[in-house]
């Protein structure tokens, strides 16, 4: 059916606008706005039925069953009140420090110079919108390692690298283990993979 074989028109009662099938000229429907009986007419053609009384008593009556539907469904939630539950939308939530992942998956373990770089994540500080990469870097070396500094890429919600995050310790013993906390400073960091270890000559 096209957009010409639809007319708009409005209810006698409240004014409301309504859109209906030309077939439908004639007919008293309830108004989808007040409810009320309201007969659809043409006000470009008025007094024009277009359609035979069995016609208009057949669109009446389905026009009044699609109307019962809302009402069939209001009763049904009001009898079963487990129906009324409607889970609301998902909240937007910016990639932010406030949306850090509260259990992300920590990182595998990695080993260069002789440092094992453990599990990693992005963690942030209870009680406060700071957030930090945290972990633990082991010594596997026989010596003590001065001046070392880890560096780790910062990467948003869609995986574009947005900066870094480092911490630096002036003493690791051998075989000794150093808990880190790099600070976040990017607000739309969601992740952070590792990207180097160095130690001062």
């Amino acid at each position: 059916m096209s957009n010409s074989d639809f007319v708009k028109g409005e209810c006698r009662h409240c004014r409301g606008h309504i859109e209906f099938p030309t077939a439908a000229i004639g007919t008293t429907v309830p108004c989808p706005h007040c409810g009320q009986p309201t007969e659809l007419t043409n006000p470009n053609l008025p007094g024009k039925t277009g359609v035979s009384r069995r016609q208009r008593l057949a669109i009446a009556v389905a026009l009044c069953a699609a109307a019962a539907v809302p009402a069939i469904v209001l009763l049904t939630h009001k009898s079963n009140p487990s129906a009324n539950f409607v889970p609301s939308p998902l909240p937007l939530v910016q990639s932010n420090m406030l949306a850090a992942p509260a259990h992300p998956k920590p990182h595998p373990e990695e080993v260069t110079n002789d440092f094992a770089i453990m599990p990693f994540k992005l963690e942030k500080t209870s009680g406060s919108s700071l957030v930090y990469v945290t972990g633990t870097i082991r010594n596997d070396s026989e010596r003590q390692r001065f001046g070392v500094k880890v560096e780790f890429s910062l990467f948003d919600t869609n995986d574009n690298d947005i900066g870094t995050a480092t911490d630096y310790e002036q003493l690791i013993e051998p075989h000794g283990a150093w808990q880190f906390k790099a600070l976040v400073i990017e607000s739309k960091a969601v992740s952070a993979k590792f990207n180097s270890i160095a130690e001062e000559k």
